[in-house]
């Protein structure tokens, strides 16, 4: 039987936290879960000891005493996870993993290595317009580096063999790593697959930790791998 891990990386989400995790074990197709906290300084970590303690499937938390970055807290989950498949699922809830076995049928039915769910198949939604157009600019910038019509590079939605997941392990820290990711998988060759996700983008009053730095990160991240890296 195949088995499914998902990694959640986990910086200050203790209003989303305990609700993610219940969605990913309310989905009943995964086998482990993985939750990193990355160096919290709310009640993230009092979260996570209270819902490993019961429940299905089970939750490994692993702590960073230090704020390392979103890339090195997916590095830590990739170490310890033992599924075939692996899944990173942020713990925002801008993303519903209701929507799992979307993402991981085109791996079991032996059509793809590694599933980029596509955020905005059918639009902008409610993504702010700075905020999608980077994503439009960002996407084209990798299709024609690749040569590939890529729907979203940025995204963090993306299952994968746990085996290639190891092999394009990214070596950015922080926001860089999925665009990292996702060019070293269609640089190297993988079979890809591209399915529309429902995308529920949260706002900065809501949390969302993402600044003008981390276009910097994405844009760099592109370029190295194109480029060598």
């Amino acid at each position: 039987m195949t088995r499914v891990s998902v990694i959640v990386p986990v910086y200050n989400e203790e209003r989303t936290l305990e609700e993610v995790i219940r969605r990913i074990r309310a989905t009943g197709a995964v086998h482990e879960i993985v939750a990193v906290d990355d160096g919290s300084g709310d009640r993230s970590a009092e979260i996570l000891r209270a819902v490993a303690e019961t429940g299905t499937p089970p939750v490994t938390v692993v702590r960073h005493e230090r704020n390392s970055g979103k890339g090195a807290a997916v590095r830590t989950g990739f170490a310890r996870v033992t599924g075939d498949i692996v899944v990173v699922q942020d713990a925002d809830l801008e993303l519903d993993p209701g929507e799992f076995p979307r993402l991981f049928a085109p791996i079991l039915e032996g059509r793809a290595d590694v599933v980029f769910g596509v955020r905005f198949a059918n639009g902008r939604g409610g993504k702010d317009w700075a905020g999608y157009l980077g994503n439009v600019a960002f996407c084209a910038l990798a299709s024609v580096l690749f040569l590939r019509r890529l729907g979203d590079i940025l995204t963090c939605y993306r299952a994968m063999r746990t085996d290639v997941a190891r092999k394009i392990e990214p070596l950015s820290t922080g926001f860089g790593m999925d665009a990292e990711q996702g060019c070293r998988a269609v640089r190297d060759g993988y079979r890809i697959a591209q399915v529309p996700v429902t995308y529920a983008p949260r706002s900065r009053g809501q949390g969302k930790k993402l600044g003008l730095g981390a276009s910097f990160e994405v844009f760099a991240a592109i370029v190295r791998v194109r480029f060598g890296g």
